[in-house]
């Protein structure tokens, strides 16, 4: 095949098993469940252009993410915390106005 060979990519067996059960429960939001997927397909050898077409995602947010879960571990699919108003208020501080 020509191009560039693949990186290693390689999870360790706990990840592994993790991502594994969290996607044959089932409940996940789409976009979590597509990163633990990509994960795992590159743990098992598939090349990123393989990836890309199924995914939706581009080259540079498959490689964000494979960096995230090397400094994070599986916290990588979720999403971080972000800053703004938070999404639920509370109605006793509205009382109090």
């Amino acid at each position: 095949m020509k191009g560039r060979k693949p990186a290693k990519y390689k999870l360790n067996a706990i990840d592994r098993r993790y991502l594994n059960e969290i996607l044959k429960d089932g409940q996940l939001i789409q976009r979590v469940a597509n990163r633990a997927r990509v994960l795992l397909a590159l743990d098992r050898g598939e090349r990123i252009v393989d990836i890309l077409p199924w995914v939706g995602m581009n080259r540079m947010a498959i490689w964000s993410l494979w960096q995230r879960y090397l400094e994070r571990g599986v916290d990588a699919i979720f999403d971080d915390e972000r800053s703004g108003r938070p999404p639920v208020f509370s109605l006793d501080r509205t009382r109090r106005d």
